[in-house]
């Protein structure tokens, strides 16, 4: 995936360029005569806009296809011509106000093969805005071929079809073996079971799955008012509320027929509403203040937009505001948003920005005093986090996704970088960074075998404490006595359900608590320390409110090579063996099953079926090396750990053995499919939901192998069975 800059050209983009006769287009019922240097390639173009043209390269020579690839509507385009064999590079697609060029980079070649028809993908290209777009090259094989038959059938009949992207995709071939093969009989459908007649549900859908009724808020930091985005019931509608929590009343001040993006406090008088997506955000802003005792609320908002990136601690009533200049470039202004005069006063001018003499930078991090220290910048398809000031920045790191430190916040002062790092380590702990010496200087929170959560953070930005899980729950531990006994009081109070404190006020004395539990939906609470009083705010769920659950069990297993093996299996009410859904967790790396609410779950236990969820290898929140254990473990290892908690279960738990189903999503769909192959009389059904069924195609036709860095980390995870060494199609 490649994030493309627009060059401005308003001559050169729409200059004719001469039509070259290197490549000759074949209209449907021609049957052109290759010479043995030629092959056919089947050119293919998605585009949400319409495009004056697409530019193609050979061997870095002269460019062909101005004349050819030209006026393109939106849509997908797909066209067939004949290319003398070689190596050649999507080059550049030109718009209506200007172009794009992807310069040299290996993402974008391709081989045109001789006596073959090569396909090298389609070219996708979604403008994101006036100057940038996102292109990448997406496998779609089998549209392809069936574009093919309908349009070039004797040439496809006559030549063989070849997708030449970064990997090879076998699938083509051997749909076209078994569509050959059944000639003109195509293989029937098997006959299906009626289904069962339709019944009053215990659940309704609608309501398990229906939005949560609050989806932003965010506490002052007095801890006085609280703001909260809801929707509405049955509408798509969203308000926002300002909740004064010493009285309780609330005082509404926005209303949208779109979700809100963000809110955020500058100091306790005002609050920056955000509506909008990416860097185009109209910030409204709402300053409260109080009349004969009562609230009053002003509105005003911002004449850009853009993007608040940071409000300022030390300067209540100003905040860093993001945004793109007409040639596109990053801008960061400092704006006084304290009074409307201010406020609307504001320009985001070049010439007043705080980030001048920076290149490339994507988003800027700041110190509590509002100074810029530390920058995102692109560079050569990589994110890089760079420390300085703008124009006088040095190199940091640069930002993976495959594990190594993640850095998450960063120090009052600057000089600290906080985040969680398992290089080198067991498991992932929190850890300082040093920037001026780019090291880990202390180890704030480590647990053997457990990979921390999240990091709470007090106003000052200093870590107080971590979250991980538990025997399936999220618990808190906090590193100062004080609160230690807060966490304690609050899991009493809220016995075998998540407690996690969400939001709270500079002073720690009011809280807004996140409760729930794999029986209980969420429900946010406000609770005054002082007098150790918890009030209610919102059920997140309230449509289900009076409803039961069924509650949760641990169950623990051993995998064949003793690896330590965590469940949980949900039991719906009832005195007779239970029928069995063993539900596999998509990922398969970094994701886990948790004792939270799941719709999913509770939705099969109202039916009456016990839900098996198995932590397998590679799973998050047990460690590095449980983690790295699911590495190639694709139907095998994995698949033998949901095997070994299910012999667990049976042992242990009131469940039928007679009717058991595999179900997943994802990976999971995958396993279920996997499963049932393995066991073919062990479960009366298999039901993949969106589910891998090929495993070669992950490496062509996913959207994670749509860069180098993604291929590699897909080869990582999956091992050499996507060569097609050890599995075949139709499996």
């Amino acid at each position: 995936m490649k994030s493309a800059f627009a060059v401005v050209a308003l001559i050169a983009a729409l200059a004719w360029t001469a039509p070259s006769t290197a490549m000759d287009r074949v209209d449907p019922g021609e049957l052109p005569t290759l010479r043995a240097d030629e092959g056919l390639v089947l050119v293919a173009i998605d585009s949400s806009i319409p495009l004056e043209a697409v530019h193609v390269r050979k061997d870095g020579g002269s460019m062909f296809g101005g004349g050819i690839l030209r006026r393109l509507p939106a849509g997908r385009t797909l066209r067939l011509y004949v290319a003398p064999a070689g190596r050649y590079e999507w080059n550049r697609v030109s718009t209506y106000f200007g172009y794009y060029r992807f310069g040299n980079d290996a993402e974008y070649d391709f081989e045109v093969k001789p006596g073959r028809i090569s396909y090298a993908g389609d070219l996708v290209f979604r403008p994101t805005g006036f100057f940038s777009a996102t292109v990448l090259v997406a496998n779609r094989g089998l549209g392809a071929l069936d574009w093919l038959q309908a349009e070039h059938a004797q040439l496809l009949a006559a030549h063989p079809f070849e997708y030449v992207g970064q990997y090879p995709d076998p699938f083509p071939a051997f749909h076209r073996e078994r569509l050959a093969a059944a000639g003109a009989k195509q293989p029937p459908y098997p006959e299906l079971a009626k289904p069962p007649e339709a019944k009053a549900l215990a659940l309704d859908p609608a309501d398990l799955w229906g939005p949560e009724r609050v989806s932003l808020f965010e506490l002052n930091p007095a801890g006085t008012l609280l703001a909260m985005q809801l929707r509405e019931d049955d509408k798509e509608s969203w308000t926002i509320d300002i909740i004064d929590l010493a009285s309780g009343e609330a005082h509404r001040v926005a209303r949208s027929g779109f979700a809100f993006h963000s809110l955020h406090w500058s100091g306790d008088d005002i609050l920056l509403v955000a509506l909008g997506g990416n860097f185009q955000q109209a910030i409204n802003v709402i300053a409260a203040g109080r009349h004969e005792g009562r609230l009053r609320f002003t509105r005003y908002e911002l004449p850009v937009t853009g993007r608040v990136l940071d409000v300022i601690p030390a300067q209540p009533g100003h905040i860093l505001f993001g945004s793109y200049e007409a040639r596109g470039n990053f801008m960061v202004n400092r704006i006084d948003v304290s009074t409307e005069e201010s406020a609307k006063a504001f320009r985001a001018k070049t010439s007043d920005r705080l980030n001048k003499g920076a290149k490339d930078d994507r988003w800027w991090f700041a110190d509590g005093q509002g100074r810029l220290r530390a920058a995102i910048i692109s560079r050569d398809e990589e994110s890089v986090l760079v420390h300085g000031s703008p124009g006088a920045t040095t190199d940091v790191m640069s930002l993976r996704g495959d594990g190594g430190f993640s850095p998450e916040a960063l120090s009052f002062d600057g000089s600290t970088l906080y985040g969680r790092s398992d290089e080198g380590r067991a498991q992932r702990d929190l850890v300082a960074f040093d920037i001026a010496s780019k090291r880990i200087t202390a180890t704030l929170f480590s647990k053997a075998g457990v990979d921390v959560d999240s990091v709470i953070y007090d106003h000052h930005r200093t870590p107080i404490g971590v979250r991980y899980y538990r025997d399936g729950r999220l618990v808190s531990d906090y590193f100062g006595q004080q609160d230690r006994r807060l966490g304690d009081l609050l899991e009493r109070a809220f016995p075998g359900k998540t407690v996690a404190v969400v939001r709270r006020s500079h002073d720690g004395g009011q809280l807004v608590l996140y409760v729930d539990s794999a029986d209980t939906p969420g429900r946010l609470y406000h609770l005054d320390v002082a007098q150790r009083r918890a009030s209610l705010l919102e059920n997140l769920m309230p449509r289900l409110e009076g409803k039961s659950f069924a509650p949760p069990h641990v169950v623990n297993a051993t995998g064949k090579d003793g690896l330590a093996i965590e469940a949980s299996l949900p039991l719906p009410a009832g005195n007779s063996k239970r029928p069995l859904v063993v539900y596999a967790h998509g990922g398969p790396i970094g994701v886990s099953d948790r004792l939270h609410f799941d719709a999913d779950v509770q939705f099969l236990a109202s039916l009456g079926y016990a839900v098996l969820r198995v932590n397998f290898r590679g799973s998050e929140g047990y460690g590095k090396a449980f983690r790295d254990a699911g590495h190639g473990a694709f139907g095998t290892a994995i698949e033998e750990d949901i095997d070994a908690a299910l012999g667990r279960a049976l042992a242990d738990h009131p469940l039928d053995a007679s009717r058991m189903c595999t179900v997943g999503g994802s990976y999971g769909g995958y396993s279920a499919l996997i499963s049932a192959i393995r066991w073919p009389q062990r479960f009366r059904c298999a039901v993949s939901i969106a589910g891998v069924t090929e495993l070669p195609l992950l490496l062509t036709a996913n959207d994670s192998a749509r860069s180098a860095e993604g291929r590699d980390q897909l080869e990582k995870i999956i091992g050499d069975r996507l060569q097609g060494k050890s599995i075949g199609f139709g499996a």
